[in-house]
């Protein structure tokens, strides 16, 4: 079978999806001729054969959730990401929050009395 590489994926992330196991990743390596820390571009087809999963269980709820991490991220987008947001003051000047009205709720949960009796 194969997996077609999503952006952002290294081989950890595909062995995971395919074969339900970060483990997963030496039988892709040793299977596709590539390394387990080289770079995966978009597009790239991945072979896999059904020996080569760890966990059927993972496979399944990755597959049934849709779930396809990415995990290869350049350390320019994570400086990004964790950068703190640059706020002008004076394009956005202050805000004030509304006026919070005192409020009383009142719930009742149990209108009518039990019928049924438990044994």
């Amino acid at each position: 079978m194969k997996f077609e590489v999503k952006d952002g994926q290294c081989l950890v992330d595909v062995a995971l999806i395919t074969t339900g196991a970060v483990e997963g990743l030496w039988a892709l390596a040793m299977r596709n001729g590539i390394s387990i820390t080289g770079k995966l571009r978009h597009g790239a087809e991945i072979a896999w054969e059904w020996e080569d999963v760890e966990d059927e269980r993972v496979v399944a709820r990755y597959a049934a959730e849709k779930i396809m991490p990415a995990t290869d991220v350049d350390w320019r987008m994570v400086e990004e990401l964790l950068r703190e947001p640059e706020i002008n003051q004076e394009l956005h000047g202050d805000i004030s929050a509304d006026e919070v009205i005192p409020q009383s709720t009142r719930t009742a949960v149990f209108a009518d009395k039990f019928t049924a009796t438990f044994g």
